[in-house]
């Protein structure tokens, strides 16, 4: 790859996927061993294209499947290419309240821009029943919760975060997922990304950090 073509991706990188390393770790103080992992996954201004491939290597390791968790889902932005999305990330809530790394996400499709200061979904237990919620345009809300009840409610919830226009003529399926099960935790939101033209610019137009 020319040297020219390489610092332009790497450029992208630090815009786009630096921000995601330091909104997986959290807002609260971290060990000593995660100040030094998080160094290591934050791609700089001088690697190379073989460091900066380790960097994402060694994310995807800790965080598996969860490389581009706060990025606009490709997906959603077929056909037109650029329907705005709010990306909205979870983290496991321990017994004591505590709010791990936030490499949950839920992404919704043809968001209202209302910002919020608290959550805007309640918190709620993952698990393998799977819900989709098909809008006007076919885009779609995914995710998994721990049953049907949980599934639905949670949907229920997120709803009123959509564009009514793209409501009209919704669907929503609800049942188990296929593939590897998956971890039944309770998670909480604790963070909103705005992406007002979907992949097109995947810098979000603002960020809501979530209150408790």
């Amino acid at each position: 790859m020319p040297v020219r073509d390489w610092a332009k991706i790497r450029k992208l990188f630090i815009s786009n996927f630096n921000p995601i390393v330091v909104s997986a770790f959290g807002s609260e103080e971290l060990s000593q061993n995660d100040v030094a992992l998080k160094d290591a996954m934050t791609i700089k201004a001088n690697d190379s294209s073989l460091i900066a491939n380790s960097r994402l290597t060694l994310y995807s390791q800790k965080f598996p499947n969860q490389a581009i968790a706060a990025v606009p889902e490709w997906w959603q932005v077929r056909p037109e290419g650029k329907r705005p999305q709010l990306i909205i990330l979870c983290g496991e809530k321990n017994d004591k309240g505590h709010i791990g790394y936030l490499i949950y996400p839920i992404t919704i499709p043809h968001p209202k821009t209302t910002r919020h200061q608290t959550s805007p979904i309640p918190d709620y237990k993952k698990g393998n029943t799977e819900a989709i919620l098909t809008l006007k345009d076919n885009s779609k809300v995914i995710l998994n919760a721990y049953d049907n009840d949980t599934a639905n409610s949670l949907m229920e919830a997120i709803k009123p975060l959509i564009d009514p226009t793209y409501l009209e003529g919704s669907f929503t399926k609800v049942g188990l997922r296929k593939g590897q099960a998956l971890l039944e935790i309770t998670v909480t939101a604790k963070e909103g990304r705005y992406f007002s033209q979907g992949l097109k610019n995947t810098k979000p137009d603002w960020i809501d950090k979530y209150t408790q």
